[in-house]
C-alpha cells in the first residue's frame, strides 16, 4: 500500500472518530443530575430579604418541633443526637443516649417523642424518649405504625408480622401498661393518628397509584367508620382540636396534588389553586388557618407522593397563610427551596423549617 494512500485512510479514520464523538456528546451523554447544595450558606433561589433566613442547625436535620412556651425548638440530626436551639439562636446539644440510624421522629405535644431507628427494613426499632428525665425506652419489635394521644400520656400501635400477628395496642408512651384494643385487626399497611380522646384514625399509606381510604375508630365501642374513600396519593394532617383535617390527593396516575379539608360534620371541599402536599403544611393553633409551602411547579414524569419521599426531585415552593374555612389566602414568603417539616413561632412572627435541598433546619422571621 503507498503511503499516501495510508495516510489518507489514518486520516479519514481519525477524522470520523472526531465527528462520531461529537455527535455522543451532543446527543447522547447522559446528563448528570444537579448537585445537592450541602452547607448552612445554602442560597435560596427566591426574593428572600438578606437577615431574614438563617440556618439554626449546623448539619443535616430529620425533623423539628417547637415549644411556644420557650420559643425555642429541638430537633434530631441524621446522628440520632438532639439539640435545641432558644429563640433561633446557636444550638447546644442536648445530653441524652445517641439514638443510631434514626430515621424518623413522631413528636407528642409535650415534647415527648419516639424515634424510629433501622439500618434495613428487616431491623426497625422504636425509642421513646423523655429528654427533661433524660431517659430512653425501647418499645415492642413488629410496630408498624404508632401515635400518641392526645394529652401524651398514651401511645397507640399496630403490632403486626408476616404471619397472622395484626392487633393495636395502647400503652403509656414508655410502652408500659400495655393494653390490647383489638387483636385481629383486618387493615394493613396505615398511618396511624390519634386526634381525639375517642377517635383513632387510620390512612393508608399513599402511594398516587393506588387508592386509599381513611377511617375512624371510636374507642369506646371499637366501631369503625370510612370516612374518605378511593383516593388516589391520599396524606391526612388533623387540626390540633381533633375535629377538622386537611388532605392532599392526586389523579389516577398520580399527578396533579390536589390539597382539601374536611370539617368535623364530615364536609369536605378542595382548597382551589393549593398544588401541594400534607407533608408540606401544618395547622396553626386556632385550628381554622393553615400554612402550606406550594411548588411553583411539579415535573410532569412525577408520581406523587410516591417520588417526593424519594426525593427524585427538589422544588422551589412559595409559603402560603390559607383560611380553611373561607379559602383566603396571604402569601409569606417566595422563592424557597424545597421546604418541609414546617412550625410556627410565638405570634406567627417566624417560620422554622427544613430545606430538603441540604436537610439543614432554618428560621425565617417574617415580622
Amino acid at each position: 500500500m503507498a503511503k499516501k494512500t495510508f495516510y489518507i485512510i489514518l486520516i479519514t479514520l481519525a477524522g470520523l472518530l472526531i465527528i462520531g464523538g461529537l455527535i455522543w456528546y451532543l446527543f447522547f451523554k447522559p446528563s448528570q443530575p444537579a448537585p445537592v447544595s450541602g452547607g448552612a450558606d445554602f442560597t435560596t433561589p427566591g426574593k428572600i430579604a438578606a437577615g431574614k433566613l438563617r440556618a439554626i442547625s449546623d448539619g443535616p436535620v430529620i425533623s423539628a418541633i417547637y415549644n411556644p412556651a420557650q420559643d425555642m425548638v429541638f430537633f434530631y440530626d441524621f446522628s440520632g443526637q438532639l439539640w435545641q436551639s432558644v429563640n433561633g439562636e446557636a444550638s447546644t446539644l442536648i445530653d441524652q443516649p445517641l439514638i443510631s440510624n434514626s430515621a424518623e421522629v413522631t413528636w407528642s405535644k409535650n415534647l415527648k417523642n419516639i424515634v424510629k431507628s433501622s439500618a434495613n427494613q428487616s431491623d426497625i426499632n422504636y425509642t421513646f424518649s423523655d429528654f427533661t428525665k433524660r431517659m430512653t425506652a425501647s418499645l415492642k419489635s413488629n410496630i408498624k405504625s404508632l401515635a400518641f394521644s392526645p394529652d401524651s400520656a398514651k401511645i397507640v400501635y399496630q403490632l403486626a408480622d408476616n404471619q397472622n400477628i395484626n392487633s393495636l395496642f395502647t400503652s403509656t408512651s414508655d410502652g408500659k401498661n400495655q393494653r390490647a384494643l383489638i387483636t385481629s385487626l383486618k387493615l394493613r399497611d396505615t398511618v396511624l393518628a390519634w386526634p381525639k380522646t375517642n377517635k383513632i384514625s387510620f390512612t393508608s399509606k399513599p402511594s398516587g397509584l393506588a387508592r386509599g381510604n381513611l377511617w375512624n375508630l371510636d374507642v369506646r365501642n371499637l366501631i369503625f367508620t370510612k370516612t374518605l374513600n378511593g383516593f388516589f396519593g391520599l396524606e391526612t394532617l388533623w387540626s390540633p382540636d381533633g375535629n377538622n383535617l386537611i388532605y392532599s390527593f392526586t389523579d389516577q396516575n398520580g399527578r396533579n396534588p390536589k390539597l382539601a379539608v374536611l370539617d368535623s360534620k364530615g364536609s369536605s371541599k378542595d382548597l382551589g389553586n393549593i398544588s401541594t402536599l400534607v407533608d408540606k403544611c401544618v395547622w396553626l393553633s386556632d385550628s381554622i388557618n393553615i400554612i402550606c409551602a406550594v411548588p411553583a411547579s411539579w415535573l410532569e414524569s412525577l408520581v406523587l407522593p410516591d417520588d417526593y419521599y424519594k426525593r427524585t426531585s427538589l422544588t422551589t415552593d412559595d409559603v402560603w397563610k390559607i383560611n380553611a374555612k373561607t379559602e383566603e389566602k396571604k402569601l409569606i414568603a417566595s422563592g424557597l427551596g424545597d421546604v418541609t417539616n414546617i412550625l410556627i413561632g410565638e405570634n406567627e412572627n417566624a417560620l422554622f423549617f427544613i430545606l430538603r435541598n441540604n436537610q439543614f433546619f432554618y428560621r425565617l422571621n417574617i415580622e
